[in-house]
């Protein structure tokens, strides 16, 4: 006897597809589900903005001033260490006063995060909180704050503010589309996977292939099972066979 389990493909695959009303209904199911829970359970969280500028433009000796390729790439390299200035506790502590909401700075810097604008100068501040309103208050106030502070920390560099925040209108997360989309990718999975073990760790003996396979014995013959009620012969495997001097096997039919 074998001492490993063979696995077929296309047994695999047409367990999958004779089960296939079960992967569609527990897909179906758990992403119902997915959604329901973000609908109820999840609140939802909206953004707000602001754009900066990195200036750090050189003067030029007739006072004019003008951008060099070095500049462009220390404006960059200088994103970093301004979103670090403006999550500290100095700044912060302004951004609180200024917004004039009841509210710690411990609070701000949880809502905020900062990001700078792939391959430009420029970086933005988000903050995110459940009151829309509240968002665009805070991060606004940031917007006012963070310039001159960042120009009392750095000499020689400045930042200008592009855009101010505005009200948000429509939630960042939760996604719905994307919460049902894994739902019905998970519950799918999970069918598809139940079905597979079952069919890899059913060891009922179903076909000639399996007994050859289970005991290395060759099957001599099959036996029909007879259906009296409707007076016919359905043709099916044994469930035994023996390759010595003839064959026994067992049938389920009536005689």
């Amino acid at each position: 006897m074998q001492d490993f389990i063979e696995i077929d493909l296309k047994e695999l695959f047409f367990a999958l597809l004779h089960k296939f009303w079960l992967i569609a209904l527990c897909a179906v199911l758990v992403g119902g589900l997915s959604y329901l829970y973000t609908d109820n359970f999840i609140t939802p969280m909206y953004r707000a903005s602001v754009s900066i500028y990195v200036n750090n433009a050189s003067p030029a000796k007739d006072g004019s001033t003008y951008i060099s390729g070095s500049d462009l790439a220390t404006a960059q390299r200088l994103v970093n260490t301004y979103v670090n200035i403006i999550k500290s506790n100095t700044v912060l502590e302004k951004v609180v006063e200024k917004s004039g909401l009841e509210i710690s700075k411990e609070s701000v810097r949880g809502m905020m995060t900062a990001n700078p604008v792939e391959n430009t100068e420029i970086f933005e501040i988000h903050i995110s909180n459940a009151d829309p309103e509240r968002a665009a208050r805070v991060a606004n106030a940031v917007a006012e704050v963070a310039p001159e502070e960042i120009s009392n920390f750095l000499e020689g560099s400045s930042t200008k503010i592009i855009d101010y925040a505005e009200v948000p209108q429509y939630r960042y997360t939760p996604s719905y589309r994307r919460n049902v989309f894994l739902g019905l990718v998970i519950g799918g999975a999970l069918a598809a996977v139940y079905i597979v073990l079952r069919t890899i760790l059913d060891v009922r003996i179903k076909s000639e292939e399996d007994l050859e396979r289970l005991f290395e014995i060759p099957v001599l013959g099959t036996i029909p099972e007879f259906d009296a009620e409707h007076k016919g012969i359905r043709y099916g495997y044994s469930r035994y066979g023996y390759g010595h001097g003839g064959h026994a096997g067992k049938g389920s039919g009536k005689q």
